[in-house]
């Protein structure tokens, strides 16, 4: 009975609340507006839009991680979660020889379905060696922000900089807020490009 609230004459559900909640968010995240979110929910496009501000975590385009061969993946997955960031692969060298051991059609059908979705994002920002960034940077139509593990090949684990790792991240979060806040305004601005190109470097 700890999920029933009596708030005056009425009885509320939390359970009921976070089914409806759920299934808002469901439908705006799979391209429903604000306003057919809310005729879905029977709630006003405000409460919607009210809604999300409570619950936003980043603003901005889609960023991705990826890293290989890392030896402290789960240090670089934590900094992603306090990022908020949309797409987070990282894997040390026993994993990548591991996966490359499951097949080869099935290693090379995971590699088009990873790439496929990487270009569905505005930065992909990519820590391996300098082939492996090139070769990313030439496959992917999403800005790569490279930072390099060392050159290729590279036979066993890199620990990466965490710290620097941060500081990249923090500035491509806020290119992509600024693009975000850019598009809303109507102006590409110069700002933009100038911010993608100084972490690109």
């Amino acid at each position: 009975m700890s999920d029933l609230y009596r708030i005056g004459g009425k009885v509320l559900s939390r359970d009921k609340l976070q089914g409806a909640v759920d299934a808002l968010l469901r439908d705006r995240a799979q391209g429903a507006t604000q306003a057919e979110a809310a005729r879905a929910a029977g709630v006003s496009r405000s409460f919607v839009s009210n809604l999300e501000g409570l619950g936003e975590v980043r603003q901005g385009a889609r960023v991705a991680l990826v890293a290989f061969p890392v030896s402290n993946g789960a240090e670089l997955r934590a900094l992603a979660d306090d990022f908020s960031l949309d797409f987070v692969l990282t894997f040390s060298q026993d994993e990548r020889e591991r996966a490359e051991g499951d097949g080869a059609k099935d290693m090379f059908n995971r590699l088009l379905d990873t790439l496929a979705e990487l270009n569905d994002y505005a930065a992909v920002v990519v820590l391996a060696s300098d082939w492996r960034i090139e070769t990313f940077k030439r496959v992917l139509e999403a800005d790569v922000i490279g930072i390099e593990l060392g050159q290729s090949p590279l036979v066993g684990d890199v620990e990466a900089n965490v710290e620097h790792l941060r500081q990249v991240l923090g500035g491509v979060v806020e290119a992509a807020q600024v693009a975000a806040a850019a598009k809303r305004s109507g102006d590409g601005g110069r700002r933009v490009r100038r911010a993608w190109e100084q972490l690109k470097r």
